[in-house]
């Protein structure tokens, strides 16, 4: 009798109402759109995430996500197919970009921000498989570059992009997009049914252990590139701009929990003072002293000092 009970239940917290089947209908209709739309391509991801958020506080199952993941990929195999688009390592990549976006936004088993570099480096390796094997997109890059800039080396360029690239480059342009794409995805949750699954920045502390990784890393850099040893040094470059981040995000929520406490009108001069700091020549001394003001948080307890 009791198997029976929590066999009903179980299934009961699976089903799916006509409001949560429209909105996964519509969410993957909007990806797959996106999708094709050059000038909304990089947002691809958001409506998802958006999906995600309304079924998984509705639904109240962990593994929601899964549902959505299989109906945005199974729409993108239909489009392909009937466009008679079907490349095989695109749609795997594509697979692979809409299931693990799908695990940071519903996954609950794992830290977020753990959930979210998983995604970053998940979604880099798969960047790196896939262009590297598609020489079409290759021929692409080169001719905009030989249109764009008709007087340089075609060949030193691209060289100098994949040691930018493999250095961090590539990580740092996945981190932003699937970053916007989340909190596009919270903002709409958020306007169409109020539901919300992003903590404040304010709140947001670095692990304790990550000053030490990024020691480690900068140590492995120093001694990679004395001993020429190419894939150390690329490997210890993309911890680096990890650890990075986290502190970023850090001296973020540093500043932010300073201004809560603050006036509107200083909330206002130093929103002000923030563009003109983005689009002067300090910008980038601006980004080195928040850098700092995170790492800084390691040994002094900034943000209990100024409740």
């Amino acid at each position: 009798m009791s198997d029976e009970s929590g066999n009903a239940a179980e299934q009961k917290s699976f089903s799916v109402s006509r409001f949560e089947l429209v909105t996964i209908v519509v969410c993957a209709a909007l990806c797959i759109l996106f999708m094709r739309i050059p000038f909304l391509s990089m947002l691809h991801l958001a409506p998802l995430g958006c999906a995600i958020i309304m079924l998984y506080n509705r639904v109240k199952t962990p593994n929601s996500y899964i549902i959505v993941f299989a109906a945005a990929i199974s729409a993108h195999i239909i489009i392909c197919a009937v466009t008679n688009t079907f490349f095989p390592l695109d749609i795997l990549y594509i697979a692979g970009m809409f299931f693990i976006f799908s695990w940071m936004m519903g996954g609950r088993s794992v830290r977020g921000l753990y959930r979210f570099f998983i995604t970053v480096i998940a979604g880099t390796i798969g960047y790196f498989v896939i262009t590297s094997q598609n020489e079409s997109l290759n021929m692409l890059f080169e001719q905009i570059i030989a249109e764009l800039a008709p007087g340089i080396s075609v060949s030193d360029f691209m060289e100098t992009v994949n040691i930018v690239l493999y250095r961090g480059g590539a990580l740092v342009s996945m981190c932003l997009m699937l970053f916007v794409n989340r909190q596009l995805a919270s903002a709409a949750a958020w306007i169409i049914v109020r539901q919300r699954i992003n903590r404040k920045l304010t709140e947001f502390f670095a692990p304790q252990g990550i000053i030490w990784v990024l020691s480690g890393a900068i140590a492995t850099i120093m001694l990679a590139l004395l001993f020429g040893i190419v894939i150390l040094e690329i490997i210890a470059w993309n911890v680096l701009i990890i650890c990075v981040i986290i502190y970023l995000a850090q001296g973020a929520g540093i500043l932010m929990h300073i201004l809560t406490k603050r006036s509107s009108a200083f909330k206002m001069g130093a929103a002000v003072l923030a563009v003109i700091l983005i689009l002067s020549p300090f910008s980038i001394m601006a980004v080195a002293a928040m850098l700092i003001l995170g790492i800084a948080e390691n040994w002094i307890p900034i943000r209990l000092k100024t409740l």
